[in-house]
């Protein structure tokens, strides 16, 4: 997991020459370790010649130091000005990027889809916590309250004890929610999943506060003895699916804002504008929008269409870059927009791939 002062040292950096940034499928389930160096080599065959030496010190970090454990690996080089290795928890398209600033867009991508959210599978008598981070586990802690048995039996007396059983099943989820709620405090935790059956969490949602329950995106079914691994993957599975009507629901109010003539725009131009204005809240890219676009070298302003001089400070320093959305996360990021990376979204592709919602 990438820290987010890391991020923005990644972002910001500029050094005198341009940076190689490099993606690798390192999933060893498929491909021999030599596969992976092999296309790596076939990716970076034609960088220019200053590119070498970077090049060289990837193929020894591959050959000496990299552990092989994760599904794919970011790479980060310009000579002795940068270097950053970020392990990534889902397999990514092997390429490479020798531009002039830090290639980020798969990056912010993966951040997107995979950040952190905590995990509170329960019953009547226990809770289960669970940190995860990328895709993958954290940390995990268990809580168990006071043992609860149905009594079978019928009668008076069984009602009463089965009165006194509900008493305590009450407390115990008291007890959790409390300790989610101190969980969440001290983590940290912006997004919670909750597992278990549908009476039990929705009599627990109950007893939550209301910034708490605010951060539950999401439930699913899940027996207190599944395995960590079952835990994961469901969480996982029902992760994706909110992330994508999130996706959904943040295109459509852009959409409709711009339409509006409110805090929404669409296209490249206006989403460009605005974000050197600082006005962006929340930037929005198909994942396969790709355009040109130029970068003035003495202010830094981002601009779509072509200009002898900066719009701007009307210098001639002007910079091409093939790929302007990576310049516009950089921007985003600086200005502290949040960043999401859309996937497969027909209604942001014809408004134009990219668009914002805007803080006014």
């Amino acid at each position: 997991m990438i820290e987010d002062k890391e991020l923005q040292a990644l972002v910001e950096f500029g050094g005198e020459r341009e940076v190689l940034s490099v993606y690798l499928d390192t999933d060893l389930s498929y491909q021999s370790k030599d596969a992976v160096k092999l296309k790596f080599r076939e990716r970076t065959k034609g960088l220019a010649g200053s590119a070498q030496d970077d090049i060289t010190k990837i193929e020894a970090f591959l050959d000496f130091e990299y552990d092989w454990l994760t599904r794919a690996v970011a790479i980060f080089a310009a000579d002795d000005d940068l270097w950053k290795v970020i392990p990534l928890p889902i397999s990514v398209a092997t390429q490479s990027h020798y531009t002039e600033r830090p290639y980020v867009r798969v990056l912010m991508d993966v951040l997107d889809r995979f950040g952190s959210f905590g995990v509170a599978v329960l019953d009547r008598e226990s809770l289960r916590l669970l940190s995860i981070d990328w895709g993958g586990i954290r940390a995990e802690t268990e809580s168990v309250g006071e043992e609860l048995k149905r009594h079978k039996q019928g009668g008076w007396a069984a009602a009463r004890y089965q009165r006194h059983e509900d008493n305590l099943a009450l407390l115990n989820l008291k007890q959790a929610a409390e300790v989610v709620q101190a969980f969440c405090e001290t983590s940290g935790c912006k997004r919670l999943m909750l597992g278990g059956s549908s009476g039990v969490l929705a009599q627990f949602k109950e007893l939550l506060s209301k910034p708490v329950r605010d951060h539950v995106i999401g439930e699913f079914a899940v027996d207190m003895t599944a395995s960590t691994k079952e835990i994961q993957v469901r969480a996982l599975d029902v992760a994706g699916r909110v992330d994508l009507a999130e996706e959904q629901r943040l295109v459509e109010q852009a959409i409709t804002a711009a339409a509006k003539g409110g805090a929404g725009v669409t296209g490249l131009v206006d989403t460009l504008y605005n974000l050197q204005q600082g006005r962006v809240q929340v930037l929005l890219a198909n994942e396969a929008y790709q355009s040109a676009g130029h970068v003035c070298g003495d202010c830094g302003y981002v601009f779509a269409e072509a200009a002898a001089v900066c719009p701007l400070c009307q210098g001639e320093n002007i910079i091409s870059s093939s790929d302007i959305v990576n310049v516009a996360i950089h921007k985003a990021v600086q200005t502290g927009a949040d960043v999401n990376i859309v996937r497969s979204n027909e209604q942001l592709s014809g408004a134009g791939g990219i668009a914002a919602l805007l803080r006014y």
